[in-house]
């Protein structure tokens, strides 16, 4: 699973960008070690990490 595949999954569930933003913000929020792991594992690039998990916070 890559990020495109977790953006479709997203997608196809109803969620819109402004969700999938919220979901980001509470998995940083109550997980922030986990939420870098996860992000590692679907092959996003550190320099995108960062940037996701500084709009998270």
């Amino acid at each position: 699973m890559d990020k495109e595949k977790w953006i479709e999954i997203f997608r196809e569930a109803g969620f819109s960008d402004e969700d999938m933003h919220n979901w980001h913000k509470a998995f940083e929020k109550l997980y922030p070690e986990k939420h870098q792991a996860f992000l590692e594992h679907i092959k996003v690039d550190q320099e995108e990490i960062k940037k996701i998990r500084e709009w998270s916070k």
